[in-house]
């Protein structure tokens, strides 16, 4: 170990299907000063295939156990949204820097809540469409004035698609009560890219369209709403 090296540990790191598979890892890995200390998941198997997987120094079955190690200076919450506030908090009272996926919290309530746990611990959720180079270069090059200043927007976004018909994996995200949905997950992301560029935004009212398929159906359903 380096002096100025971040050990990062991961909660949800599984090796067979997980976010943090795709994206925390190898971000881990391709990043100068970052070592993957450790991954905790609540089963012993798939936290100890993780660890050998994404070559971690350690794996344990207790994520509290990885959040209050002295050998962890950043905590990865990469679980599904029901479990984040439990974490969260937990790894701002032992002084941990968090990175926490969004959505962050089930409702409003509950970010709040864990915002007002930071202090001025390190923090950030994972909004991370706005670092992508395109988005910073557009960000950059309305902020400078050389294309003038944009009087309105107009925002195309896909996702994987929710319907009255959808596969029983889909489940998770189609209830409101997990806390991650199309409102959560794909708008706010769409809206954190929007504000990312358009630093001057105000939210106004708005209009989305929707085309649904599926089987031989087709549906065009246009959705209303003001902010």
């Amino acid at each position: 170990m380096t002096q100025n090296e971040i050990r990062v540990g991961i909660v949800g790191a599984n090796a067979e299907k997980s976010w943090a598979k795709v994206s925390h890892v190898p971000a881990i890995k391709g990043l100068p000063g970052l070592r993957l200390a450790a991954v905790a998941t609540r089963n012993e198997r798939s936290a100890r295939e993780a660890a050998q997987a994404f070559e971690a120094e350690r794996w344990l079955s207790d994520p509290f156990a990885m959040i209050h190690d002295d050998r962890i200076d950043v905590v990865t919450i990469a679980v599904k949204v029901p479990a984040h506030r439990e974490l969260v908090l937990a790894g701002l009272e032992a002084g941990k820097a968090v990175y926490c996926e969004a959505p962050l919290g089930r409702t409003v309530a509950e970010a709040e809540e864990m915002a007002r746990a930071v202090s001025s611990l390190h923090t950030a959720i994972g909004l991370q469409g706005r670092l992508n180079p395109a988005v910073r270069r557009a960000a950059q090059l309305i902020s400078s004035g050389k294309i003038g200043r944009p009087l309105n927007a107009r925002i195309v976004s896909t996702n994987v698609g929710f319907g009255p018909e959808l596969p029983s994996s889909h489940d998770y995200f189609n209830k409101t009560s997990p806390g991650a949905n199309l409102l959560t997950i794909n708008a706010g992301h769409t809206l954190d890219l929007v504000e990312a560029v358009l630093v001057f935004l105000h939210y106004g009212g708005g209009r989305t369209w929707r085309k649904l398929v599926w089987g031989n159906k087709r549906a065009f359903i246009r959705d209303w709403f003001a902010a």
